[in-house]
Order: C-alpha cells, then sequence, then structure tokens
C-alpha cells in the first residue's frame, strides 16, 4: 500500500505544479494581449501634459505620444544642450513647451513650478496629466558611494518628485488629471548594487499608493508605471562612467585593495551597456509603448501598468514566492552581475 500511496501522492503533486504552471503561463500572455494598444487617441485642443525629464527614454517618447495625441505638452529638460531637447523643442513640434528643471535644485523646482502655473492660468486649458518621469540610477556596492551619489539619486528620484507633485497637487484636483508616476521592479525587489535607487523607487512606490487613497475622492487617477528593463533605450545609467570615478576617488587604500580587482571586473562588465544614447522613438510594436499608451490614455487607468519580459515575469514571480534561500541565489541569476569573491 506505501508503494502506491506514494506514487498517487508524487501524481498528484506534479498534477498540481503542472496546472499552477499552466494557469501562471496563461495568466502572463493574457495580460500581454490585454497590453497591446496600436493607436493613440484624441486628445482635447487644450488639453495638457506635463512630463518631466523628456531628454531621453521613456520621458521623450511619452511626449512624443502626446504630442502625436494632439495635446500640449509642458516637458522638463535638465538641459537645452540634450539629445530630446534638440529633437522635441523645434517648429515640427509646435504645442511642446519646454522647462529647464534640476532636481537636486530646490529653487529650480520652485521655478518651474511658477512657470507652469502661469501657463496654466488660462481658464481655457485643462491639465490632462502629470507624469513624474526623471530619475537616475547608480550601479554599486553601498560601501562604494559618496554622499554625492546617495544624496542625488535621494533628490532626483524621490524628494524631488514629490516637491514638484506637491507644487501642482491643486492643479491636479481642479481638472481631475491623472497622477503618472514611473517607479521601478526595485520597488517590489530590491537588487545588490542598485540599494540607494531600489530605495528610492520603494520610497515612490509607497508614495503613490497613499496618495492614490488622498486623491481618489477628488477623481484624481494616481497610476504606476513600472517599465521593466530599458537601459538601452535610455539615459538613466549613462553617466555611470564618472560615477565609477568618483566611488574610486572616494576610497580609502584599504578598500581599494579589497575590492579592487572586483571593482574593475564591475566597471568592465558595465561599461558597454551604460553608454549615453540619443534621443530615439521605441519600436512600433515595442510592449514598453503599448504599457505607456495605456497608462496615458486608458479611459479608465489601472493603477498598475507593468511592462514584464517573460524573464521579468517570471523572476518576479518567483522573488515573491521563494523562501530567502533560494530567492538570493534567482536574483543572482538574475542579475548575472560579477560577484565578489577574495583573490
Amino acid at each position: 500500500m506505501v508503494p502506491i500511496a506514494s506514487s498517487i501522492g508524487k501524481a498528484m503533486f506534479l498534477t498540481g505544479v503542472g496546472l499552477v504552471a499552466t494557469g501562471l503561463v496563461g495568466r502572463y500572455y493574457f495580460i500581454r494581449r490585454r497590453q497591446q494598444r496600436t493607436s493613440l487617441p484624441t486628445l482635447g485642443d487644450r488639453d495638457v501634459v506635463i512630463i518631466t525629464g523628456c531628454d531621453s527614454g521613456l520621458g521623450f517618447n511619452m511626449a512624443i505620444m502626446c504630442l502625436e495625441a494632439n495635446a500640449a505638452v509642458i516637458g522638463t529638460f535638465v538641459s537645452t544642450s540634450s539629445d530630446g531637447y534638440a529633437k522635441l523643442c523645434n517648429s515640427a513640434h509646435k504645442k511642446m513647451i519646454p522647462v529647464i528643471l534640476d532636481l537636486c535644485d530646490e529653487s529650480s523646482i520652485n521655478a518651474a513650478i511658477k512657470t507652469i502655473r502661469a501657463i496654466l492660468s488660462d481658464a481655457t486649458i485643462r491639465l490632462y496629466a502629470l507624469v513624474n518621469n526623471s530619475a537616475v540610477m547608480c550601479f554599486g556596492e553601498a560601501e562604494w558611494l559618496p554622499a554625492t551619489l546617495i544624496t542625488e539619486q535621494l533628490r532626483v528620484n524621490l524628494a524631488g518628485p514629490l516637491l514638484f507633485t506637491g507644487g501642482l497637487i491643486d492643479l491636479l484636483r481642479r481638472d481631475r488629471a491623472r497622477l503618472v508616476i514611473v517607479t521601478s521592479h526595485c520597488s517590489q525587489q530590491a537588487l545588490p548594487g542598485l540599494s540607494v535607487y531600489s530605495a528610492t523607487k520603494a520610497a515612490l512606490h509607497g508614495w503613490a499608493t497613499a496618495i492614490r487613497f488622498e486623491l481618489e475622492p477628488h477623481g484624481v487617477p494616481v497610476v504606476e508605471i513600472m517599465p521593466g528593463s530599458f537601459l538601452l533605450h535610455s539615459n538613466i545609467c549613462a553617466r555611470q562612467a564618472t560615477f565609477f570615478d568618483a566611488m574610486w576617488a572616494g576610497m580609502a587604500e584599504e578598500q581599494r585593495c579589497c575590492y579592487g580587482r572586483y571593482f574593475q571586473r564591475y566597471r568592465d562588465y558595465l561599461d558597454p551597456i551604460c553608454q549615453p544614447r540619443p534621443a530615439q522613438r521605441f519600436p512600433e510594436d515595442n510592449t514598453l509603448s503599448a504599457v505607456i499608451n495605456g497608462a496615458l490614455f486608458d479611459p479608465v487607468p489601472k493603477r498598475m501598468y507593468k511592462c514584464e519580459p517573460w524573464r521579468y515575469w517570471l523572476y518576479y514571480t518567483a522573488f515573491a514566492w521563494t523562501p530567502y534561500s533560494v530567492r538570493s541565489w534567482l536574483i543572482r541569476r538574475f542579475l548575472a552581475m560579477p560577484t565578489y569573491h577574495e583573490d
């Protein structure tokens, strides 16, 4: 009887695993199918969208999508010399309104808020959406990071967006405009080498969750986007080489002796990935474009939009359900980064 019971138990277990796997895979493809969108809506002629970080990547693409949907775009840029500024702020885009914004500088934030409020004081204009997109990512172990690289990520990724949104939140309420916040999968599972970035995105996710409750009675949707991996389509880590220089310069001699070869392997691995890239359109069939489209234009937006290639979906599902010992191994497999070992 024991061998028969054991065989039955194994069969039932394998059947259960198969059903769960089938259900999860089916859910993944169902979500992917729902995310497919091929056309842009037409917004009102007086609709305005505010988007931070239009110099490249997500912000650049969102600005183009909104302009093509007939909205006016108040786009913030770090510099007038950026590629995104040159491609958006010209005669081809007459409804593009550039504003220079440094999220590390509170006076710059206040000046941008003042400029935007003056534009939106026109009673015929309706604020359609405010998109908090700007971010900076810095790879490196926590011990390597000087205070400047910690505070820059805290200001650009967290404090700056909160201050910027706080100065315009009454206009969101007035026009029942949607608030779109770009977070990260790092807010769901912090990753080694991205400790500060993960912390800022987790805090931003928490803020988005809380403010959603506060703004819900006023008819203001709060929409979160988790864009997945888009390093090769943006400049979020384009300054990584200078960040590495600052890390090495700030290390004590003992730290250089401890980490020297590992630090160089780490840098060599990331150098070809973290390169400055021109501002360019995502491919039309890009899943991220469909996710952004939904977050911006769905008549009744969801709380969360995720761009999850199968690899992201599989790993992050496993991260949520596995014990720490397994999850730790999976995280290192997912990152595929150099690891430290004593020379």
